[in-house]
């Protein structure tokens, strides 16, 4: 009689290890506040910081905020949210949260912007926790404290403070807490999935920055790793995942369309090349990755070039980078599915929330830190997730590794409060971005600034000497040379500068208002008017620009038009003195 042959052994499953009992919600409850009161402690330097680079067109000269009943109006063209026309993006919400900043504030107070942002913040912080804390659950971490690390460990991070400090960031801080609120409804209230009340935050999202439609994407990648979570009925029937991911894609695409049909028609993101910005792209993902676990050399503003070839090194070391860590999730997932599957999630949500600034759209700025904000919920997650698979198997090591994560905290909180020293005053943010990009023309100009405004002109022309170095052909830079040989007395000089900066035709709005600032300086009020027409024929929301026309017209006594843009101009922004002081003194007339 033959040997009986063996049965082939199933393959062992993953041992998960019993999951710890949840400690009491007081103590859980106990450590959130302490935690809340650690990241105001790290941000409470922060609040009279100013208002900084694109702010001043986004809200410092954007007369649309000046009123709320200008609101329907941010609902119905991208021409409201700045008062240059090539950043006129289509992002109702964030002009709206500017217009009521504004209005709590009495006027550009930015303690209230600040409060207004910082708040935001705050509250992504607690919806990450209950999104991370659903996240371990569904791999069995029971570990609420892990949840409470990683929401802390973001609100705290380092390398957040530019999206914070920022005013014109808050659509990233409203697009992201849009898209963790939805998971967060989606998670906690599995019976109401049918409908659909989880995709509105996504959607409101979407209407502060377009990177919100991401949600779609990163939905349908929590529906692949997380099985269990795509139970949801109508009518007693259970739906399938695609009765629950085409109406993710169909809101995604509808504001998708939405957002490129009313946008600004002089919107203009870069001059860049899709495929040379992608390229130099794929070695910014290793530099983001560095900020992530280093977040030192920040700088609010880079001095990155296009890689020009695609046989750069820097390339091939981003690619193998990226593939490696890429292949190692997928390598963990099936060795520790619980966890694996977690990590990788984390790291996909990376790679997608960076797809529409490291893919999609070619943006004029290679690397951006507040582009860190939304991916970096990613990298944290991915994080937890290898953590509490390595407590669950060296449980001894749970004291260490908790005084580990407090050191952690501690840092970047430190980190964080020092860095809003940065931020505080432009000379000190454009000091910092000369020492930290010292090939940014832009900063070099930037920081000129600071001393052509105190008279410095010996120091201010250094400055824009090296700034014209690294950018012979930036027209802003241009309009400051003209400003400062201007000031120098000499207008030959001044006045070729300034016809440079309207032939490079960047940002004519711009370039024609400066030109007709200094033009009415030296009395060519006529010259000066048309130049002003010009600009606010492109840039009608620059209320610099209208202030200055209505004194061009009065010194040319050109009472008609003068009374009809002043009257124009309180239309639009009801109560602004300038405006009303005209009126007022047109009452006659």
């Amino acid at each position: 009689m033959g040997r009986r042959k063996r049965s082939p052994q199933a393959p062992a499953l993953e041992s998960v290890p019993a999951a710890p009992p949840s400690p009491p919600r007081a103590l859980v409850a106990a450590a959130g506040l302490l935690a809340a009161a650690a990241v105001f402690a790290a941000y409470s330097n922060h609040f009279h910081n100013g208002f900084h680079f694109d702010d001043n067109h986004v809200i410092v000269n954007n007369i649309y905020l000046r009123s709320l009943k200008n609101v329907p109006l941010y609902f119905k063209t991208g021409e409201a949210f700045s008062s240059l026309p090539s950043n006129a993006t289509y992002r109702p919400l964030t002009t709206l949260s500017f217009a009521l900043d504004y209005a709590m504030g009495h006027g550009l107070n930015p303690v209230a912007f600040h409060l207004s942002q910082w708040a935001m913040h705050m509250a992504l912080g607690v919806l990450l926790f209950f999104f991370y804390r659903r996240l371990l659950e569904l791999a069995g971490f029971r570990r609420p404290f892990l949840a409470l690390f990683g929401a802390a460990l973001f609100c705290v991070h380092r390398a957040n403070t530019e999206t914070v400090n920022y005013l014109s960031s808050i659509s990233d801080v409203l697009s992201t807490l849009g898209v963790v609120a939805s998971f967060v409804v989606y998670q906690r209230w599995p019976r109401q999935r049918r409908l659909f009340l989880w995709l509105v935050p996504a959607a409101l999202g979407a209407l502060a920055k377009p990177s919100a439609v991401m949600f779609a994407p990163l939905f349908v990648l929590y529906l692949a790793l997380f099985p269990g979570e795509r139970d949801a009925r109508s009518n007693g029937r259970r739906l399938s995942s695609s009765a629950l991911v085409i109406p993710a894609f169909l809101m995604a695409g509808v504001l998708y369309v939405l957002q490129s049909k009313l946008r600004g028609r002089g919107l203009q993101y870069s001059l860049i090349s899709p495929m040379a910005y992608f390229r130099t792209q794929v070695f910014a993902w290793t530099h983001y990755l560095r900020l992530f676990l280093f977040p030192l050399g920040l700088s609010a503003d880079s001095d990155w070039q296009v890689i020009p070839h695609w046989y750069d090194s820097r390339i091939f070391a981003g690619a193998v980078i990226s593939a490696g860590l890429f292949a190692a999730a997928i390598v963990y997932a099936r060795r520790r599915p619980a966890a694996g599957r977690g990590a990788l999630f984390g790291i996909l949500w990376f790679y997608l929330a960076l797809a529409p600034t490291s893919s999609f759209v070619a943006l004029s700025e290679m690397v951006n830190e507040h582009r860190l904000y939304f991916p970096y919920i990613g990298l944290i997650a991915a994080v937890l997730f290898v953590a509490g698979d390595w407590l669950g198997r060296v449980p001894q090591l749970a004291k260490p590794t908790m005084i580990g994560a407090f050191l952690l905290l501690a840092a970047h909180a430190g980190g964080t409060y020092q860095r809003h020293t940065v931020w505080a005053t432009d000379e000190a943010l454009w000091k910092d971005v000369t020492e930290t990009s010292p090939g940014n023309g832009r900063g070099w100009m930037n920081y000129g600034l600071i001393f052509m405004a105190r008279g410095d002109w010996a120091n201010a022309r250094a400055c824009f000497e090296k700034a014209q170095a690294n950018a012979p052909n930036y027209d802003f830079l241009e309009v400051n040379f003209g400003i400062l040989e201007g000031a120098s007395g000499r207008p030959a000089d001044a006045e070729r500068h300034f016809q440079r900066a309207i032939t490079l035709n960047l940002n004519p709005a711009m370039s024609h208002f400066y030109f007709a600032r200094w033009l009415h300086q030296v009395g060519r009020d006529a010259e000066a008017a048309d130049h002003l027409r010009q600009s606010l024929a492109v840039s009608p929301a620059d209320l610099e620009a209208r202030h200055l026309l209505m004194n061009v017209y009065k010194a040319l006594h050109d009472d008609s038009r003068y009374c009809a843009l002043a009257r124009e101009t309180l239309a639009i922004s009801p109560g602004d003195p300038d405006a009303t002081s005209a009126v007022n003194s047109c009452a006659g007339k």
